[in-house]
């Protein structure tokens, strides 16, 4: 455009005088307007190649045999050459009558205020380009984001739903429950026929059943507030271990346990460690050989508990639902232990870590700080 719009301006200049008549410094003068920026050169040439005016001077006159040729097409005829100092030039060549004798008319412009648009176009579209992909990226990762907080959300609302659940029901029940105890253990005392005792044994054995369903209920849906004291945890361990250890006679028991104090809460590391005594006493109840390791050391500025046993082990997927709510593999469990004490060793600011192999047995890892 730029091309054609300085060819239509210089012809109008040419047929307003006599071509003989005009300086043969023109062209070179219109050069240097700055409304002629990016022209490389302009030039005029007869039929036969000759220079009649040019924007260099000193090429007036000359011919240029590969002109003539060009007098035959159909013009503007729009091409590149290469100049002798090896730039590559845009030229318009356009036929025009002066003085009823015809002449070419070159405009040649340099390519590198093009190639400058072009250069930045480029830039700017790629610029482009990465704006979008980014947009995009940060778009798909918001995306995911905002789904994973909306599970947490619906996560939490579910969890906030099972505490209500879990009090109103532990309040609900707790007070028939205790009468119908109550009542089974008077009756038991005052009958003395075999066959209605044994059925009033079964009533009661199943009352304190409900009993332990209503009491983790409490426990998960009401965790109460923190009562740090100073412990010895070898002696608490040892504490917990011992009934489990007499009454379970054929299970062997493997403790070793430096000697350790810690700031925390008493009951609260008991409960957690009773209910992981109770889920590896119930893993090798039906194993061989039966064996539950039970270890704490210090490690770093840190406390570790590792209780292992020799049981069936989980497959994968029971391990990613062990530590849910109601989830339980035995016939007449609450599914509450593991879940009860997940709660709790976020309360005490524990990492817990459970690893099991079906038929490989279960380690359950305690990772705590000295005091909270």
């Amino acid at each position: 455009m730029q091309a054609i719009g300085i060819t239509i301006t210089i012809n109008s200049i040419l047929q307003t005088s006599a071509i003989n008549k005009i300086k043969s410094t023109v062209f070179s003068e219109i050069l240097l307007d700055e409304r002629w920026e990016g022209v490389a050169f302009i030039a005029l040439y007869d039929k036969e190649g000759n220079v009649a005016l040019h924007s260099n001077p000193a090429l007036i006159g000359q011919k240029f045999q590969n002109l003539i040729p060009i007098f035959q097409k159909s013009t503007p005829y729009y091409h590149y050459i290469t100049l002798g100092t090896g730039e590559k030039v845009f030229v318009a060549d356009t036929k025009i009558n002066l003085q009823s004798l015809p002449y070419l008319l070159r405009v040649a412009l340099h390519t590198y205020p093009a190639e400058g648009i072009l250069r930045n176009a480029k830039i700017h579209i790629l610029f482009m380009i990465f704006i979008a992909i980014f947009i995009i990226i940060a778009g798909f990762l918001a995306t995911i984001l905002l789904n994973k907080m909306e599970k947490m959300q619906i996560k939490i609302r579910e969890l906030e739903n099972l505490s209500m659940l879990s009090r109103v029901l532990a309040h609900e029940i707790r007070n028939p429950l205790g009468s119908i105890k109550g009542f089974v253990q008077y009756l038991i005392k005052k009958i003395s026929e075999p066959s209605l005792k044994h059925h009033l044994e079964i009533i009661l054995k199943e009352s304190l059943r409900l009993e332990r369903l209503t009491n983790d209920l409490m426990h998960y849906g009401n965790p109460q507030s923190i009562k740090i004291e100073r412990i010895n945890l070898k002696e608490l361990i040892y504490d917990i271990a011992l009934p489990f250890i007499m009454e379970h006679e054929e299970i062997s028991f493997d403790i070793d346990l430096d000697e350790i104090h810690i700031d925390t809460d008493k009951d609260k590391i008991a409960q957690i460690l009773n209910n992981i005594l109770d889920n590896a006493i119930s893993a090798v109840s039906e194993t061989e050989p039966k064996k539950i390791i039970i270890k704490a050391k210090r490690v770093n500025d840190k406390i570790k508990i590792e209780i292992s046993d020799t049981g069936t082990g989980m497959d994968e997927e029971t391990l990613k639902k062990a530590v849910e709510p109601f989830f339980t593999t035995k016939p007449k469990g609450t599914g509450l232990g593991l879940a009860i004490v997940t709660r709790l060793c976020e309360i005490l600011k524990i990492d817990f870590e459970i690893t099991s192999k079906k038929g490989q047995g279960t380690k359950v890892c305690l990772t705590m700080p000295k005091s909270l």
